[in-house]
């Protein structure tokens, strides 16, 4: 039997290892536009608790698929090292491995030397500098807060937020797209209701509205309450919180909306909204409510010239864009969508103002499709069809009430996520639904507040 390579010794133009190891996760790379399978992902992890990632190319997958499943343990010998991906890395290891046409793959005994679990952790209060940085993927930990509803977009695809917390009380809000939204859940569903702590890997950091964010790509898997080093820490720093003796854990709640911070919005009619009193040393009041998209007002057009860094509107100085905010001259320009819509529920009507997110994901169509299909006048006016089209649907909205709501008595509230509902039942239960109305908010009512 040939002498085992641990992975930190592998080296390139050698085709004489061999490794003992565990395969950690498989699974597929995809091309989203194309829809097309380009490979399959195998991890490997050794003794040293060592791992790398093994490419296995279409024309192998019937070959080597069959003989590898997750958590086992095998030889592998007569495999290429090779450069590891430029973007993406799912290991951060220079070397990966690719099988060849003579590779050999063995079943060994499973002695319990080779760990069961490696991930790539990063810690929350680094997800901010990994944004736009795609050179590797990220897994984290947490104990899951709560979860929102699988959404369906305009365009097809659906999502679902998931907000997790740390030892620190430090919040994460990870998007799961689709195939790892429903993997989620079925997860969810084993948990017999109790706490969820939970490892997901393979992410890539995004930023909204100043918040750094997680979201998922085809490398994401989620593990729940599984047996492994950091997660116990993780369990036992929360359950001895604010006690020395561990306290039980309350189970994730599902709400309508996620948030970053894990606030709990309350749910008013429009009605509710207009009388709502903004309390004392409070700059925002944050809440839901229920209507029917009934008209797009034209009011300066459905998209607005912005600053590329900061999105803030642009000024004219001297016939020079320039943002306020950056508080200097900007070379180029950029365009993010703005849509001012009518709402009504049985309680009364107000308007709304739908920003570049909410706005794409009620339109359909990212902005620079439209204003190509516009032509070379880019012309505000009149309405392209996708943008009327949104009359009609029924939503839930996150809404922004301010003191420049309250104070001046702008009727215009901005919209910082959206719920689209398609069931015909719910939307005529909301229509005409008079009881969803709640209190208008006040300075003795309003209390914000926190799950966990």
């Amino acid at each position: 039997m040939p002498q085992s390579t641990m992975i930190s010794a592998l080296t390139p133009n050698n085709n004489d290892h061999t490794l003992h190891v565990r395969v950690g996760r498989i699974w597929e790379s995809m091309n989203k536009k194309k829809n097309t399978l380009l490979h399959t992902n195998v991890i490997l992890l050794d003794e040293e608790k060592n791992h790398i990632v093994a490419t296995i190319r279409n024309n192998q997958k019937q070959i080597y698929l069959p003989l590898l499943k997750e958590h086992r343990v095998y030889s592998i010998s007569n495999f290429k090292v090779v450069p590891g991906p430029a973007l993406y890395r799912s290991v951060d290891r220079e070397f990966a491995i690719n099988f060849f046409f003579n590779t050999r793959i063995e079943e060994k005994p499973d002695t319990g030397v080779i760990p069961l679990y490696k991930f790539e952790l990063q810690s929350f209060d680094k997800v901010k500098n990994l944004v736009g940085r795609l050179r590797c993927l990220i897994d984290v930990v947490g104990k899951v807060l709560s979860y929102g509803h699988l959404m369906k977009m305009t365009n097809g695809t659906e999502k679902m937020d998931v907000l997790l917390i740390n030892e620190r009380n430090e919040f994460m809000t990870i998007t799961l797209w689709k195939v790892g939204a429903t993997h989620f859940l079925d997860l969810l569903a084993t948990s017999k209701d109790g706490p969820v702590f939970v490892v997901m890997t393979g992410l890539v950091a995004k930023k909204f509205s100043d918040s750094p964010s997680l979201s998922s790509t085809n490398a994401t898997r989620c593990y729940v309450n599984i047996d492994y080093a950091p997660l116990n820490t993780l369990k036992y720093a929360l359950r001895t919180a604010n006690n020395e003796t561990p306290q039980p854990l309350p189970p994730p709640t599902a709400e309508q909306f996620v948030t970053s911070t894990g606030e709990i919005f309350r749910d008013l009619s429009i009605s509710s909204v207009l009388e709502t009193i903004i309390p004392t040393g409070t700059q925002v009041v944050r809440c839901l409510c229920r209507a029917k998209i009934v008209a797009v007002i034209d009011k300066n057009g459905w998209y607005y010239d912005c600053c590329p860094t900061c999105a803030r509107a642009l000024g004219d100085l001297d016939g020079k864009f320039y943002c306020l905010a950056c508080d200097e001259e900007t070379p180029s320009l950029a365009q993010r969508y703005r849509i001012v819509v009518q709402i009504e529920d049985p309680s009364g009507s107000t308007t709304v103002t739908l920003f570049d997110q909410e706005a794409q994901q009620l339109v359909g169509f990212p902005l620079p499709k439209l204003l190509s299909a516009q032509g070379e006048e880019n012309n505000k006016t009149p309405f392209p069809p996708a943008i009327n089209d949104i009359i009609g649907k029924v939503c839930t909205f996150q809404m922004n009430i301010t003191p420049y709501n309250i104070i001046q008595g702008c009727k215009d509230y901005d919209i910082t996520g959206i719920f689209e509902v398609n069931d015909v039942h719910s939307q005529q239960h909301i229509l005409s639904d008079s009881n969803h109305t709640g209190n208008p908010i006040n300075a003795t009512a309003y209390k914000k507040q926190k799950i966990g």
